[in-house]
């Protein structure tokens, strides 16, 4: 064996040497009497909990900590704590007061120590404080949840119907949520008026109270087609390469095979400007992407809408003509990047990304009249460069026409 080979074999068996000799540290004995209690106890309260900062016994038996508590009447939780840290977090109360927490020293027998009772006042739960925020209101085909989140808590959000007015609820939709703010749609509804209401769950099966409203949704119709084109001198509205199968009137064909693609050198931002031929009160748009490239390329990841209801806007954004609708993100049904899934490319190539135009900071009432829709993009999937091409196949808008 030559030198470098032997140094190697005793490496390795230091190495396993070492790991024996952990093994036999930990082992268990079954006569090991169960390890003395935890002390200093401090509290921290939480919304809906509390973190238990205690000192450890010195005992070699000690495996970790165990806390049993009840949330509510008849309900027990459990949380356990290794011997490697000294601070266990209880959770799941869904009221303020008073609550118990057994805490337990347990060996590697699985010996418990006598329980430790510490009282703790867990501070108001996020369920109740978001619901606080909570509001339900008629939108176009539906109805509309919004809310505040400010902890950022895991919740769902329940939606429910009466539309007879009989007392019998049916549950619409449950949506899930750790967002510090935003809003849930629900669609396909009639437009007659009919009572809904909403109350937040968490996984410890919480409730909050229930919002109640009659609410009627509002008509929502698909904004019929051809739109017609209404280039202005800023907008990056010619074919790549001048080609005419690439042309911007391929956005309202009806054909996702044809697409709209423009110079690979325009500048970002860039728009692009569309007659909706109507007056219209807009409820959101839908984008297809470019189908077998999605999440890729040139397809529109992150834009703006703008509207107008002059005659003949001018071509300045910030002149006065235009009012800004929002700012949108191209989402991924499979989460930030990784592989596009099959249901990832039906989303955003065959059913398309749907819009919603609801209100922002910047347009506290979206609900004004619009007969030019300007798109600004952003970034494509490419990523934020100075120059770049876009590319769709197809636009749908929708909300209701007030007149011709």
């Amino acid at each position: 064996m030559n030198k470098i080979n032997y140094i190697t074999f005793l490496i390795l068996m230091a190495l396993v040497y070492g790991c024996r000799e952990d093994e036999i540290t930990v082992q268990q004995d079954d006569s090991a009497p169960a390890p003395a209690q935890i002390s200093d106890i401090a509290v921290t309260n939480l919304p809906g909990g509390a973190i238990l900062k205690y000192k450890l016994p010195n005992d070699d038996n000690l495996l970790y900590v165990k806390a049993e508590y009840e949330i509510r009447p008849g309900v027990t939780q459990q949380a356990k704590t290794s011997y490697y840290a000294n601070t266990i977090i209880v959770e799941g109360f869904g009221a303020e007061g008073e609550y118990q927490v057994k805490l337990y020293s347990v060996g590697r027998n699985e010996k418990l120590s006598e329980p430790v009772i510490q009282t703790i006042h867990p501070l108001v739960p996020s369920i109740k404080t978001v619901f606080d925020k909570l509001d339900v209101n008629s939108t176009f085909g539906g109805v509309r949840i919004s809310f505040e989140n400010e902890s950022e808590a895991n919740m769902a959000v329940v939606l429910l119907t009466d539309t007879l007015g009989n007392g019998k609820w049916e549950e619409l939709q449950t949506f899930y949520t750790k967002s510090p703010q935003g809003f849930f749609s629900y669609k396909g509804l009639d437009t007659t008026s009919a009572k809904f209401a909403v109350y937040l769950r968490d996984r410890w099966d919480n409730k909050s109270d229930t919002l109640t409203k009659i609410l009627k949704p509002r008509f929502e119709q698909e904004i019929p087609k051809p739109f017609g084109t209404f280039n202005l001198a800023s907008d990056s509205y010619l074919p790549t390469e001048g080609l005419p199968v690439y042309t911007i009137e391929s956005l309202w064909d009806g054909d996702l095979n044809s697409i709209f693609a423009n110079f690979h050198s325009n500048l970002f931002p860039q728009t692009f400007t569309v007659n909706l031929k109507h007056s219209v009160i807009l409820s959101g748009v839908r984008i297809h992407q470019w189908g077998g490239l999605e999440y890729t390329g040139s397809n529109v990841r992150v834009f703006e809408l703008w509207g107008s209801d002059k005659d003949t806007p001018d071509d300045d954004l910030m002149g006065g003509d235009w009012i800004k609708l929002g700012k949108f993100e191209s989402w991924k049904p499979s989460g930030p990047g990784g592989t596009i899934t099959a249901e990832d490319r039906e989303y955003a190539h065959i059913q398309g990304e749907f819009y919603e135009i609801v209100s922002f900071d910047e347009n506290p009432d979206p609900w004004i009249p619009v007969k030019y829709l300007r798109f600004r993009t952003l970034e494509t999937y490419k990523g934020r460069s100075a120059t770049g091409q876009v590319v769709i196949p197809e636009i749908s808008v929708y909300g209701q026409i007030i007149n011709n």
